[in-house]
C-alpha cells in the first residue's frame, strides 16, 4: 500500500508544481506584456525616425535605447532614460580622449579610460544605467572608432530617449490612481467574499466551511500585496511620469487612506476568520444568535466599499451580550468588533481626509 501511494503522491505535488509554475509564468507575462509591446513598437520608430532624420543606415543605437529605455520591471523608465543619455554623454568623450592620446598600450589605456568614465558617472547618483553606459561607451568609441560609436551614436541615442520618453510619458503609461482603485476594490470583493463564506459557515454551524472562510481571508493577502505595489508604483509615477504629475495630489490622498487602513482590514478580518474556526471546532456552545447578521453587514459594507458607495450614515452593530458565553466566542465577537471598526474608520474617512 505504501508502495503505491508514495507514486501518486509524488504525482500529485508534481501536479500542483506544475500548475503554480504556469500560474506563475502567466502572471508574469501578464505584468510584462505591455512595456513589452511597448519597447518593440518604440526601438522600430526610433530606428526609422533616425534613417530619415540623419541618414544613418542602420540605426542600432536608436533601437537599442528605446528597448533599453521601456524594458519591463524598471521602476521608472523616465528615470531610466535621463541616466542612460548621462551615461552615454559621459563615456563618448572620455572614450574619444583616450582615443586621441593613443599609447602603446591600447588594451591598458582603454581600461584607464573605462575606469575614469564609470567612476565619473557614479558621481551622478542615478542608478547602474548610468555608470554600465558610461563604460560601454568608451569601449565602443575605442574598438569602434568615433565616427560610428561617438557622435553617431550619441544621435542615435537622443532618438531613442525621445521615442521611449513619449511611450513612457504619454503613450502607453498607466493611469495610476485607477491602478490603485481597482487593487483597493479587489482586496474589499475578496474580503467580502470571505465575511459572506463566513456567515455561511455560521448558519450551518460547519467546520470545515470556517475553515475555508478562514482561507478565503489568508488568500487575500496577495490582493494586500498587490495593493502596496499599486500604492508604491503610483507614488513614483508621480514622481516621473508627466501623467503621474498630473494626479500627484489625488496619489498622495489616496496613499494615506489605502495604505496603513487596508493592512488593519486584511489582518481584523484574517483574526476574525481564525477565531471563527477555532469557535466551531471547539463547539463549546451555539453561535450567539446576532453574529451571524453582523457577519453578512460587514460582507454588505466590504462589497459597498469595493464599488465606490461608501455609506452615508453607518448603523451601529447590533449589541451581542458577552455574559455566559465561552471563551472562544469572546474572542471570536471581539476580533468581529475589531474588524467592523476598521471597516467603518476606513468608510467613515474619504481620500480627502488624510488624519
Amino acid at each position: 500500500m505504501f508502495c503505491l501511494a508514495a507514486p501518486r503522491s509524488r504525482g500529485v505535488e508534481k501536479g500542483r508544481a506544475m500548475k503554480e509554475l504556469v500560474r506563475v509564468v502567466i502572471e508574469r507575462w501578464s505584468n510584462a506584456w505591455r512595456d513589452v509591446l511597448a519597447s518593440s513598437v518604440a526601438g522600430a520608430i526610433a530606428w526609422v525616425i533616425a534613417q530619415k532624420l540623419f541618414g544613418h543606415p542602420y540605426p542600432i543605437f536608436a533601437a537599442i535605447v528605446a528597448l533599453i529605455c521601456l524594458a519591463p520591471g524598471l521602476p521608472s523608465h523616465a528615470r531610466q532614460a535621463m541616466g542612460l543619455l548621462v551615461g552615454v554623454g559621459t563615456g563618448i568623450p572620455i572614450g574619444e580622449l583616450a582615443l586621441t592620446l593613443g599609447g602603446d598600450l591600447p588594451v591598458l589605456s582603454g581600461s584607464v579610460a573605462t575606469f575614469i568614465a564609470m567612476m565619473f558617472a557614479s558621481s551622478f547618483g542615478l542608478g547602474p544605467v548610468v555608470p554600465i553606459q558610461a563604460g560601454v561607451s568608451v569601449i565602443l568609441v575605442l574598438v569602434m572608432g568615433p565616427m560610428t560609436a561617438g557622435y553617431v551614436r550619441l544621435l542615435d541615442s537622443c532618438v531613442g530617449i525621445v521615442v521611449a520618453l513619449l511611450f513612457s510619458q504619454l503613450l502607453v503609461t498607466p493611469d495610476p490612481v485607477g491602478m490603485v482603485k481597482q487593487a483597493a476594490a479587489k482586496l474589499l470583493r475578496e474580503l467580502a467574499a470571505a465575511f459572506s463564506a463566513s456567515a455561511d459557515a455560521l448558519e450551518r454551524a460547519d467546520t470545515a466551511a470556517a475553515q475555508a472562510a478562514m482561507d478565503k481571508f489568508s488568500a487575500a493577502h496577495d490582493s494586500l500585496n498587490a495593493l502596496a505595489s499599486s500604492l508604491d508604483w503610483a507614488c513614483r509615477a508621480a514622481r516621473w511620469s508627466l501623467r503621474g504629475r498630473f494626479s500627484a495630489a489625488e496619489i498622495r490622498e489616496l496613499a494615506a487612506r489605502y495604505d496603513r487602513r487596508s493592512i488593519r482590514i486584511y489582518a481584523s478580518g484574517l483574526l476574525f476568520g481564525e477565531a471563527l474556526a477555532n469557535a466551531l471546532r471547539k463547539n463549546e456552545s451555539p453561535a450567539p444568535p446576532r453574529l451571524k447578521e453582523r457577519v453578512r453587514e460587514a460582507a454588505r459594507l466590504c462589497e459597498a466599499l469595493s464599488s465606490g458607495k461608501v455609506p452615508e450614515s453607518l448603523v451601529p452593530p447590533v449589541d451581542i451580550p458577552l455574559e455566559n458565553l465561552p471563551q472562544s466566542w469572546r474572542i471570536c465577537v471581539d476580533r468581529l468588533a475589531a474588524a467592523e471598526d476598521a471597516l467603518r474608520a476606513f468608510a467613515s474617512t474619504g481620500p480627502e481626509d488624510q488624519s
